[in-house]
């Protein structure tokens, strides 16, 4: 549920022509629930260098006694002992070739990250949940085909090809990796989600924090 908490939406001058608007996104509203799923991890693609800053962003936007749930994904590590370190090595070759293609990889950050930004942002963490993640080798596929998909935006074709036969590779080996699993899939990182609620006496939670 929504709230405006100003409702001057005047943009005229004194001739009665509209002038472009200063407001900020959903300035004035309130909402009582907040979904932040996956933005934090998103935000380096588009906005880099925000993240410290988007709770801020959002919690004027959440109604006191209000939720707001944060899900995201543990980082992948840069390798782990066992057969869930196929998917290490695939992450970082993926982002590899984006960068080699000069876009911008999404960056994951920690739940304790996102624990202590909440809270800066004068909320309260109520609840945390993790969620173990189980691979397939069609969703090792997946970010893998990420990956091939960037090739011919490298700077040579030489390159394009050597890092081709490295994608190859992996995904020969993920298919080896999962097919010994009786499952089929290998367990790696978790995903998160924390639930924070902003206090009905924000003022007195912020003086505290400061």
């Amino acid at each position: 549920r929504s709230r405006s908490i100003n409702n001057n939406n005047n943009n005229n001058n004194a001739n009665g022509k509209q002038q472009p608007s200063t407001k900020a996104l959903l300035e004035g509203r309130t909402f009582d629930t907040i979904l932040a799923d996956y933005l934090v991890g998103a935000i380096d693609g588009f906005s880099p260098y925000f993240q410290d800053r988007i709770f801020h962003r959002l919690s004027p936007h959440l109604t006191p006694g209000g939720k707001m749930y944060v899900i995201g994904l543990q980082p992948i590590p840069d390798s782990v002992a066992g057969d869930a370190n196929v998917f290490c090595k695939i992450t970082k070759v993926r982002d590899a070739c984006i960068l080699l293609a000069n876009h911008r990889c999404y960056r994951e950050y920690p739940l304790d990250w996102i624990e202590r930004h909440v809270q800066r942002a004068g909320l309260t963490v109520v609840e945390t949940k993790k969620y173990p993640i189980r691979y397939d080798h069609a969703t090792m596929v997946r970010q893998i085909n990420v990956g091939r998909s960037k090739l011919k935006l490298f700077p040579s074709e030489g390159m394009a090809e050597e890092m081709g036969k490295v994608l190859d590779e992996l995904e020969k080996e993920s298919l080896e990796v999962t097919s010994r699993q009786e499952s089929g899939r290998v367990t790696l990182g978790f995903d998160y989600v924390v639930v924070a609620e902003k206090p009905k006496d924000i003022i007195t939670r912020m003086k505290s924090i400061l």
